[in-house]
């Protein structure tokens, strides 16, 4: 058997991502031992269980002791407290990397504690799901996936060993500073999160249509985590929502300036499950391309399949339902108000910086 590319690694946070480094790493040997971290003891049983983890522990500061590389995949909120937590206890030398979705804020919460002689890579897996927790976890779930690095200054051969490990995994390596990752999953990423939440309320009676089952697929997601990235990265992502918001209402408006006399037909179902969401889609895509234009950058190869399921009803031709949107402008109008209505209170709750409030609101979609 091949030489194990660490001899031990400490992996914090064994949820659908931190797991499935765990299996991964084990599958293709990449660690002689993995040491699992997390304060759910049933997810550390799992993980011993399952054996993808051969030591397991509930505490950051035991986990990383004797680990060439540690990684954590824990919610972003609690970076900080693990950076203290963790800093007496990692040896010299050692790689820490982080995977959360927001770089800049990840940077700034754990890079103050990182001890001299540590090299520390923050990295986001382009990789996520609906689906959450330990169960959810899959050893292939890196394969011909994108991760990316964003070192705030040259890391040499720590950079160059932590490419080899997600190379190994099957993933794509590329690296891009961290306040152009953040303005870049804004809007392929976070914005297309906020969307499907505000369309599944707004889509509620519906929810069960086998035709929205993939524009909806992210409104599964977990609110909690979601409402910390949404907060995190809240400046970029305000700001797309602010021009989204825009190109949706102008769309609101031209239906509802319809010449006097034009007949508009009641067709609910097909209003709510095949016209609004082309809508909703479109306005994403416009959107996303203004954003490119400004930033003169391509976003599009960095968008994940949360982003081509929620522009997926944009991608079926569109001469039938240009002028069935017209024939059904008064039903469509109604659902693009109540949409419009709900990401206003999306966005207000983001600016007040009330993460409870936020949070509700998302589960109640």
């Amino acid at each position: 058997m091949a030489k194990s590319l660490f001899n031990r690694i400490a992996i914090i946070g064994l949820g659908l991502i931190g797991s499935s480094i765990a299996r991964a790493a084990r599958e293709r040997n990449l660690a002689a031992i993995i040491v699992g971290c997390d304060a759910n003891e049933v997810s550390l049983a799992f993980a011993k269980k399952h054996g993808f983890a051969d030591i397991t522990t509930s505490q950051p500061a035991e986990a990383v002791q004797d680990s060439q590389l540690i990684i954590l995949a824990t919610p972003p909120t609690a970076l900080g407290n693990i950076a203290k937590a963790i800093a007496p206890h990692v040896e010299k030398g050692a790689i820490i990397m982080d995977v959360c979705s927001v770089k800049q804020a990840a940077i700034d919460a754990f890079a103050p504690h990182v001890p001299e002689g540590v090299n520390f890579i923050p990295a986001h897996p382009i990789a996520g799901s609906e689906q959450s927790g330990i169960g959810a976890g899959r050893g292939d779930l890196f394969e011909r996936k994108q991760v990316i690095v964003t070192p705030a200054e040259p890391t040499g051969q720590a950079l160059k060993t932590i490419t080899a490990f997600w190379q190994a995994m099957g993933a794509h390596v590329e690296g891009m500073p961290a306040s152009l990752h953040d303005l870049l999953y804004a809007h392929v990423s976070h914005l297309p999160q906020l969307l499907a939440f505000a369309a599944a309320k707004s889509l509620a009676d519906y929810k069960d249509d086998k035709n929205l089952q993939k524009f909806l697929r992210l409104s599964h997601s977990n609110p909690a985590l979601w409402t910390e990235i949404f907060s995190m990265n809240k400046d970029n992502l305000g700001k797309a929502l602010d021009r989204y918001l825009d190109a949706v209402a102008h769309i609101g408006n031209e239906l509802s300036s319809a010449p006097e006399g034009t007949i508009s037909e009641v067709d609910n179902k097909l209003a709510h499950t095949t016209l609004f969401p082309r809508i909703a889609a479109s306005c994403l895509i416009t959107t996303v391309m203004e954003a490119e234009k400004l930033a003169g950058f391509s976003f599009g190869r960095y968008a994940g399949t949360g982003f081509a399921d929620f522009t997926y009803p944009a991608a079926i031709p569109p001469e039938a339902d240009i002028e069935r949107i017209s024939g059904q402008s008064a039903a469509v109008v109604a659902i693009i108000s109540q949409y419009i209505a709900g990401l206003k209170k999306l966005r207000s709750a983001l600016d007040s910086k009330d993460s409870d409030r936020l949070e509700k609101m998302l589960q109640n979609a």
